[in-house]
């Protein structure tokens, strides 16, 4: 979890200092309080799909499942790990396809009418004075020519300076998402994603980043602390966060509670950081010295399954909640935070609200540009008017399920059938005798009884494994179509798979298809809203003027997916279009050769030979070709490769018998 000193700084300073009135404060903490109990009631039963995925990807059964297993006597109690591999495999293909090396899953470009006043304004200041200093080496009839000239110029400068400013933001993001680590932060929400059906980031808010380095002075060396500011981002867990749950989609939704569970150490922390009330700190740490969080149920359930033990388990965590959404004025107001006179105090404010229990510790208007929620929660399959998402685990739960039942009865019924059972009469059998001990040739004594009846009988169960066997099978098929993961995608042979190169492409091509629509909703739902946030938090904060501009940010997730295997195709095609002796001599063939390496994820550098190199090797064999032919014939063809059989043994030709010319074949 990330520091919770990382959090926002309202440039204009709207932020809670000096907590007002404690009742107020109170007051405002008991709404929000209440808000959130009902936040997080609505989300139980969500929870509890969460958590059984959790099992599912886990390979565990739940408590209730395995008493009814093991109620049945010695019975197997195997668990098919289908889910976990669908997951992998899921979450592979799309991280593959997203962050491909050499490309960035996102790009900032130049808005179409470029609005830049300030910029045009200097540009137009700068033109007018270079006019005016032409002014008086020209002909005065010129001059009114000249500042056409020069104006109809100055779209094209302003275009080409914003284009400028548009490429230097795009470093300077990118170089932030490189300090923050932000590919590996991304992958473990989209995990979350994949295994829960919805993932979440935090970006956007400013954090103060402290470093320290060594400098040097007369006396030696010194360690030096600075702080900078940077930019918040942070893979967040969905189930430390509570949304409204009556937004029915993420486009919805307009308030959310993030809970925290911290350390006494981290609380203590944040009184030196803006915008909290240190005496509200040092009061709830009085009042709550061994903190205030509660284990809930998925917390327990989780560690379960993580199988985590209760005595290593940290006591003494405080639970802190951190709320964006609406906040009546008057109680923001009442609870410290400044506004005008010309604010309207009955309408709902943007806020960011910072509590523990019902204390409030920190609030503020919301310091983002729009008043957004740096919040950005994304599904792997959207559910029409449900707001969280659906992942692999779900779609494949009755599968998965039907596919353990078959497999335990499978592997019970071979334990069963794998011998005979036998069925002794212990009245007739003689004295001594053992019936467990079974053998070959084994030889049972009896003793009286009606001679035709059987002092030991057996039986042998029936097998019925090829049935249990095309049960798997067909809910495995099941599973690989409610997924849209077919088994091959993960490395599964099928005897009716197309072993060609062009067979497996449209098979991969067609598997890509669903996760197309996912990578779809990555750029729309995070990457988008998330470099968009960046961008506004470079143009509020970061100094440097030479990146600020008016841009749009572009996500290439499934665009360069989609572009990529369209050109892949296309080039293969035109390819054996061309490849004929008409049309080759008119095709650069190399660079063709490499753009479809480029479409197919293949270095060309590695695998295409360069015209240097050819033209090398066409000389050696032109070379070669020459020492043939003034050469001695077809003995220098021979399998070493020597001048001549006589040499190929050690000793020199006969006299009279060598090459002629050329100092006997030999070059000079």
């Amino acid at each position: 979890m990330a520091d919770l000193k990382d959090t926002p700084i309202d440039p204009e300073g709207i932020a809670l200092e000096d907590i007002g009135d404690e009742s107020s404060v109170e007051s405002l903490g008991q709404i929000l309080r209440a808000r959130f109990e009902d936040f997080r009631r609505s989300r139980v039963d969500v929870e509890e799909d969460w958590v059984e995925d959790l099992r599912a990807f886990m390979g565990q059964y739940d408590s209730e499942t395995l008493s009814k297993i093991n109620g049945k006597g010695d019975r197997s109690t195997v668990y098919v790990g289908l889910t976990r591999t669908k997951v992998l495999a899921a979450f592979s293909r799309i991280t593959d396809l997203l962050f491909q090396p050499g490309q960035s899953f996102f790009s900032i470009q130049q808005t179409p009418i470029v609005k830049q006043p300030m910029l045009k304004r200097e540009l137009t200041e700068q033109a007018a004075l270079e006019t005016m200093m032409a002014a008086n080496t020209i002909d005065p009839m010129q001059v009114d020519a000249l500042i056409q000239e020069r104006m109809s110029e100055l779209d094209e400068e302003v275009k080409e300076e914003a284009g400028k400013r548009v490429e230097n933001m795009e470093e300077v993001i990118l170089d932030q998402a490189l300090e923050n680590n932000l590919e590996s932060k991304m992958k473990d929400a989209i995990m979350e994603q994949v295994l829960f059906g919805t993932g979440a980031m935090k970006s956007g808010t400013l954090k103060i980043e402290k470093n320290h380095r060594w400098v040097s002075d007369p006396e030696g060396f010194s360690l030096v602390y600075e702080e900078s500011p940077m930019p918040e981002m942070e893979a967040v867990s969905i189930f430390d966060l509570y949304p409204d749950p009556f937004a029915t989609s993420i486009e919805d939704m307009r308030s959310i509670f993030r809970r925290h569970i911290i350390s006494r150490t981290q609380l203590s922390d944040l009184r030196d950081f803006p915008g909290f009330s240190e005496e509200m700190i040092e009061e709830c740490i009085m009042m709550m010295p061994e903190g205030n969080h509660t284990e809930s149920n998925h917390e327990r359930e989780r560690r379960s399954i993580a199988n985590i033990n209760d005595s290593t388990m940290e006591t003494g965590k405080y639970e802190v909640l951190e709320f964006w959404g609406s906040v009546n004025g008057h109680d923001l107001e009442e609870a410290g935070v400044e506004f005008t006179e010309s604010d309207d105090m009955a309408m709902e404010y943007q806020s960011n609200i910072w509590m523990l229990g019902d204390k409030v510790i920190k609030a503020q208007l919301n310091p983002l540009p729009g008043g957004i929620i740096p919040y950005f929660i994304f599904p792997y399959e959207k559910n029409p008017h449900q707001f969280w998402g659906t992942g692999i685990p779900r779609m494949m739960r009755d599968s998965q399920a039907t596919m353990n039942a078959a497999t335990r009865i499978y592997l019970d019924n071979i334990a069963l059938s794998s011998g005979p059972m036998v069925e002794v009469n212990t009245d007739i059998m003689a004295s001594g005798e053992d019936p467990t001990e079974l053998y070959p040739w084994r030889v049972f004594l009896r003793e009286g009884g009606d001679g035709n009846q059987p002092m030991v009988r057996f039986y042998q169960p029936q097998s019925n494994s090829p049935a249990l066997v095309n049960v798997i099978e067909l809910f495995r098929r099941f599973a690989d179509e409610t997924t849209a993961l077919p088994s091959y995608t993960h490395g599964q042979t099928q005897s009716s798979l197309n072993r060609t190169a062009t067979g497996i492409s449209i098979l991969m091509s067609n598997a890509n298809i669903v996760l197309k629509s996912v990578i779809k909703n990555i750029d729309d739902y995070l990457t988008k809203p998330m470099i968009r946030a960046l961008y506004d938090w470079n143009m509020t904060w970061n100094p440097d003027e030479d990146i600020k501009s008016d841009m749009r940010v572009v996500a290439k997730g499934s665009t360069a997916l989609v572009q990529k295997e369209v050109q892949s195709q296309r080039l293969l095609q035109f390819l054996s279009l061309v490849s004929n002796p008409m049309d080759a001599p008119m095709v650069d063939r190399g660079q063709l050769l490499k753009d479809i390496a480029k479409s197919m994820d293949i270095d060309p550098d590695e695998v295409i030979r360069t015209q240097e190199d050819i033209a090398n090797e066409q000389a050696l064999q032109q070379a070669l070709a020459g020492m043939q032919q003034g050469g001695q014939g077809s003995i220098v063809n021979g399998p070493e490769g020597m001048v001549g059989a006589d040499a190929r043994n050690g000793t020199a030709p006969p006299d009279g018998e060598g090459p002629v010319g050329n100092n006997g074949g030999l070059p000079l």
